[in-house]
């Protein structure tokens, strides 16, 4: 199970797939929760975060817009 499975992400649809968000497949970024539409996409996410500028935008755009507040 993922300790984020409970949690609602800050997005709706995957960044890289433009598919709805998986409850199964959910990460942190910037303290905050965010999802993918599997975990395989997540797990790349999570492990290469530095390397994916354009999953990063994406995210830093909706942090933006919604004046959400992160630990970063």
């Amino acid at each position: 199970m993922n300790k984020y499975e409970n949690k609602e992400a800050i997005n709706k649809f995957c960044p890289r797939s433009g598919k709805p968000v998986e409850p199964d497949s959910l990460t942190q970024y910037k303290g905050l929760v965010v999802g993918f539409c599997n975990s395989g996409c997540r797990d790349d996410f999570a492990r290469n975060i530095n390397n994916r500028p354009n999953d990063a935008s994406y995210f830093d755009v909706l942090i933006k817009e919604h004046g959400l507040s992160t630990s970063t």
